[in-house]
């Protein structure tokens, strides 16, 4: 992909799913041909320009991730200097979707938008996987189970599926994010789509592979890595950060965080001048 040798390349995964970590020196352009996997790709930084064979175009910035199809041909151009691209396999996503009754192909891919509330359930897990998938001690039940997360999200944000599902998975998905800092049940979650309980658990079950809390607690503890990130001026504590996103179990919260981040709460204050 790269008209220059990487500066940086860290890899890991299996011959299902396959992570590739690049840091580059500077602008590229070229051409991705055909190949055996689907690559779902994301920038840490910079632009790209993405135009498949089809005439299809797409403008991708910083944090968006973008699905390019396995039998087709893409030109690109990207001034990015560090990108992530997650590889696929095509027999393993079929396999996967036809398990999840995906009613489609799983080469026929769609691009969500940038501002899409599809995408925050994908982002939330690569911030999650990424780690795990790097990890060449990671147990091989615990990957099965990180591949077919990862396999199941990917279907559901990038192809095509039945406009009810869709909707009300929009739905679920926003009040999720619009409502993380509040005291929020299952039967909230279920409600904002006109879903029982068992309806809602069932959605998030077929199209995310984790339990409507589940997915709560990843969005809030993304909330408090980014406050106590960014939280520079005034006293901050973490009892005050997490107590915001409703976590009133600090022992039990920071076991949870330090297995997301690899660090304490913290170590995330004072690395970033807020302790």
């Amino acid at each position: 992909m790269a008209e220059t040798p990487p500066f940086e390349y860290v890899t890991g995964g299996d011959d299902d799913v396959r992570l590739r970590r690049i840091g580059t020196n500077g602008p590229q352009a070229g051409t991705i041909g055909p190949r055996p996997d689907h690559v779902l790709f994301w920038l840490s930084d910079g632009r790209a320009v993405v135009t498949a064979d089809t005439g299809e175009r797409w403008e991708v910035e910083a944090g968006r991730p973008v699905m390019l199809s396995a039998p087709v041909a893409y030109a690109f151009e990207t001034d990015a200097t560090r990108m992530t691209l997650l590889h696929l396999s095509p027999s393993f996503l079929h396999t996967v979707a036809a398990r999840a009754d995906a009613g489609t192909d799983p080469w026929e891919f769609v691009q969500p938008v940038a501002g899409d509330i599809r995408l925050e359930p994908l982002r939330t897990l690569l911030r999650e996987v990424t780690t795990q998938i790097l990890d060449p001690g990671l147990p091989d039940a615990d990957r099965r189970a990180v591949n077919r997360r990862v396999a199941k999200v990917v279907l559901s944000t990038f192809t095509r599926s039945r406009s009810d599902v869709e909707n009300r998975l929009r739905r679920v998905v926003r009040f999720v994010h619009e409502h993380a800092a509040h005291d929020v049940t299952v039967g909230d979650i279920g409600d904002a789509a006109g879903l029982s309980e068992r309806g809602v658990q069932d959605l998030f079950r077929r199209t995310l592979d984790v339990t409507p809390m589940q997915y709560l607690r990843e969005v809030r503890l993304d909330r408090v890595h980014l406050e106590l990130q960014v939280r520079r001026r005034g006293v901050v504590t973490v009892r005050e950060v997490a107590g915001r996103w409703q976590f009133a179990h600090l022992g039990r919260f920071a076991a949870a965080y330090r297995r997301r981040f690899g660090e304490s709460p913290n170590e995330t204050l004072a690395r970033t001048g807020g302790a």
